[in-house]
Parts: C-alpha cells; sequence; structure tokens
C-alpha cells in the first residue's frame, strides 16, 4: 500500500497556504495520504478557510484513496473556529457552531438554497436576505449596532455573497473573520468552491481573456458581471450593477488590502501595489484586510469611488469587447483618470 505524507505549512500566511494547495495538487496518486498538522500556531481566519477549502476539494479529488490526519488534537483554536469538521474530519465544532464573539466570527456557511427558501418564504429578494445575514455577520464582529465599520463590513460581506449567490452555482459559502481592537485590524475570509471567476463571466461575450489571472482583472473593473443585463436599468434596487467587486476592493484597497483567489491566480490589491499570489483553488476565495483607523463615511467613501468608477467605465464604453490588457492597466494606476 502506497503512503503519501502531507505536511501542512509552519507559515500560515495566507501566501504560505496559497502556494501548499498548488503543491498539494501537484502531488501524486496514492493509496492514502496522512496530513500531518504540526506543531500549533496560529492561523488567521482567511488562512484557515482557505486551507479548509483546499483539504475538503483534496479529498473530493482523490476520493478513491483514504485520508487520515495527525497531530491535529492539540491545535484547540482551529477545532473551536471549526476547520476541522469543515473538511470533513470529525474533531472540535462543526462550522457555525460555536457562538463567535465581540472580536471573531468562526467558520460558518451559508447555503445557497437557504437563502433562497427563506426568500420565498417572506416573498422578498435573495438580496434582502443576504443585506440581513451580512448585517447580522458584522454586527456580531464588532458589537457596533451603527457607524462607519459596521456599515463598511455590511456592505463588503453582502458583495461578495451576492457574486457567490447569483454567479458562481456554488451549494454554499463558507466566511470566518476577526476584529483585533488594540490592532486597530478587521480580517474576513470568504470562500467558495463554484465555477470560478473565469467561468462566470463566460456567459458575456463582451470580455475577451484566456487565463484566470486575465480573467480576475477584468472581474475587478467597474461595471463588470457574468449577467449581460447588469447595469441596464429597471426599478430593482437588487439589479446587479457589475460595481460591487469593484468597489468592494477599492475600500479595502484603500484602507488595508483586498486579495482574489479563483483557479490558478490570485491577485493582491494594496493603495498602489498588486501582487500575484498564485494558488490552486476550484471556485474563489477574498480575503479583506482592513486597517479601522482608515475607514471614514462610508457614503462619502462609496461616492467617490463610485465617481471614479463612472469615469473609468466611460472609457470601455465604447469596446466591442473589453481586454486583460484594459483591465491590467486601470488596476495599476488605481482607476485614475
Amino acid at each position: 500500500m502506497s503512503t503519501i505524507d502531507i505536511s501542512i505549512p509552519q507559515d500560515r500566511s495566507p501566501e504560505s497556504i496559497s502556494k501548499f494547495s498548488k503543491d498539494l495538487n501537484a502531488l501524486g496518486d496514492a493509496d492514502e495520504y496522512v496530513v500531518d498538522f504540526g506543531s500549533p500556531r496560529f492561523m488567521p481566519p482567511f488562512s484557515m478557510i482557505l486551507l479548509a477549502t483546499q483539504l475538503r476539494q483534496f479529498k473530493i479529488d482523490r476520493k478513491g484513496s483514504a485520508c487520515f490526519a495527525k497531530n491535529y488534537e492539540k491545535h484547540s483554536y482551529a477545532a473551536h473556529m471549526g476547520l476541522f469538521k469543515a473538511f470533513g474530519l470529525d474533531h472540535g465544532n462543526a462550522p457555525g457552531e460555536a457562538n463567535g464573539s465581540s472580536t471573531y466570527i468562526p467558520i460558518t456557511e451559508i447555503g445557497r438554497e437557504q437563502i433562497e427558501r427563506e426568500a420565498s418564504a417572506l416573498d422578498k429578494h435573495p438580496g434582502f436576505i443576504i443585506e440581513n445575514r451580512s448585517a447580522d455577520l458584522a454586527k456580531m464582529l464588532t458589537r457596533f449596532n451603527d457607524g462607519p465599520l459596521l456599515d463598511t463590513l455590511t456592505f463588503s460581506i453582502r458583495e461578495i455573497i451576492r457574486n457567490v449567490v447569483e454567479h458562481s452555482e456554488a451549494e454554499n459559502a463558507y466566511i470566518c473573520a476577526q476584529y483585533w481592537p488594540t490592532r486597530h485590524s478587521v480580517e474576513v475570509g470568504i470562500t467558495d468552491c463554484g465555477r470560478g471567476i473565469r467561468d462566470g463571466l463566460s456567459d458575456n461575450d463582451r470580455y475577451e481573456y484566456e487565463t484566470d489571472r486575465e480573467a480576475i482583472q477584468i472581474a475587478l473593473l467597474p461595471g463588470v458581471s457574468g449577467n449581460i443585463a447588469a447595469g441596464k436599468g429597471g426599478d430593482d434596487p437588487w439589479q446587479n450593477s457589475g460595481y460591487g467587486l469593484y468597489m468592494t476592493s477599492r475600500i479595502f484597497r484603500h484602507a488595508g488590502s483586498f486579495s482574489i483567489y479563483s483557479g490558478d491566480a490570485g491577485i493582491k490589491l494594496s493603495g498602489s501595489t498588486k501582487t500575484d499570489i498564485p494558488p490552486h483553488l476550484k471556485g474563489t476565495a477574498v480575503r479583506m484586510l482592513l486597517d479601522t483607523r482608515l475607514v471614514s463615511n462610508l457614503d462619502s467613501q462609496l461616492d467617490q469611488f463610485r465617481k471614479d468608477g463612472r469615469n473609468a467605465a466611460k472609457n470601455m464604453v465604447g469596446a466591442a469587447q473589453i481586454t486583460a490588457s484594459t483591465a491590467s492597466q486601470m488596476l495599476s494606476r488605481n482607476f485614475a483618470t
């Protein structure tokens, strides 16, 4: 019987866990795989949820082989947050089982069908349910009932979850987050195992791209959506305008960093910098890192970003197709006009 040992990186940063996903995918065939979690180390929310997503998908991809784990018993924080049960190991809390606190949201599952059932029962658009769910999660994380931090997190969580429900075709998404008041820092991670950004944009033939990286760059542009009717007007307040991902990335790029992974590509935006962090991921993962000292009135921030986006979008209106080259140039100059 052949066995392959898999060591979880001791460096639990998102960059390290991202690289691990490529190494995991490159492993050869074996009768069994043994995942060694090593010594306990702190793992930030996005790294935790990304690792759970990778290991869950690995088990699916290697379903003909047995998968075991060792040295996981002392990882009490990860067990409490739901890491192990999130990928199928019977240890610790299940996703959403921990109550959370004023500083963290444990790994929590958000089901698309559940959202649609609740919306149908209330005769509401699914966007209404997502809005309320996002506000509840933001309040759980911050213990604030109002203010710019709550507004920023509610808006951002809502827009990422809407992308999952409306475009990914995933059955569910997972969220994990932590707030460090003394460090003035918030981190939110959201993942899904849907069809990914490149496939999601394929419904709209206005976009021209060949790789996952090119598709991500286009997806971050203002007015971009896989829905060909996005932004066409009408009275539906929940209509997809194609601005949600652009606005969210602008908020976190301005006041922290925004990272998005899909397929074999990942891009981190922070200030004026753009960094490639290539993973191997089925679906999409988003990391939002916020310096709370830089959060001002959300309405004024969104107004400015929206104006920037509209100006940038005007440059694309006459184009029959939007290319990855256009997207790369606009991202590099942070949509300056």
